[in-house]
């Protein structure tokens, strides 16, 4: 039977105005959205997550740190500023027999980039990870609210990432290991007080026009 595990989930500000977020998080228009890299596959229709297509990315054999997986941006310069939460997650599921080996991982995170091209990597801020330790035909749920400072919303653009880290290359014969994923979510939420101000906007305007 297939077991569900529900990771930490630190309280989100339900009545907060999202401004921006990822699209087609449970692939439903295929890869629409999103940009696909190294060893990554899919979408598929699988039925680990309640009959949502997922995607899977596993290590390629082609050197070590290597990445593959999926992404795309939640937001740029602009659309975010220091106290913005940013709230994302998503569900991961390895099959039995491709638990990622030795040191390998994927993990649900947010990167953040630098630079006038946005291409200089920053940090990253991870939701979820799963690895060897973790198991197999069982659905893991993340999700984490994550407040921008001051050196966070100044990076030039921020992604979500589904990434696969291969860290450790196997001998022959042996599985390097693969991770599905699915149903990701990511949505920048304003600071109270720029709501605040926004809604003293909001009042201004409609007394002008009345």
């Amino acid at each position: 039977m297939k077991n569900v595990i529900l990771a930490t989930v630190v309280a989100s500000m339900g009545s907060a105005i999202a401004t921006a977020d990822i699209t087609n998080g449970s692939f439903s228009n295929g890869a629409e959205g999103w940009t696909q890299f190294g060893g990554s596959e899919g979408p598929y229709d699988v039925g680990f997550f309640g009959g949502n297509a997922a995607v899977v990315a596993y290590g390629t054999f082609s050197g070590t740190p290597n990445y593959s997986g999926f992404t795309q941006d939640v937001g740029v310069a602009g659309d975010y500023a220091e106290g913005d939460l940013i709230a994302f997650g998503g569900e991961m599921y390895i099959e039995n027999g491709k638990s990622p080996f030795a040191g390998n991982n994927a993990n649900i995170q947010l990167n953040f980039w630098y630079g006038d091209a946005g291409t200089d990597y920053g940090f990253s801020v991870i939701a979820g990870t799963v690895n060897a330790s973790s198991l197999t035909d069982t659905v893991y749920i993340y999700s984490l609210d994550y407040v921008l400072d001051a050196g966070a919303a100044s990076a030039t653009r921020i992604s979500f990432d589904f990434t696969y880290v291969q860290t450790d290359i196997p001998g022959d014969g042996t599985d390097s290991g693969a991770v599905w994923g699915t149903n990701f979510y990511g949505s920048i939420v304003p600071a109270p007080g720029a709501i605040a101000l926004l809604g003293v906007a909001g009042l201004a305007g409609r007394r002008r026009r009345g």
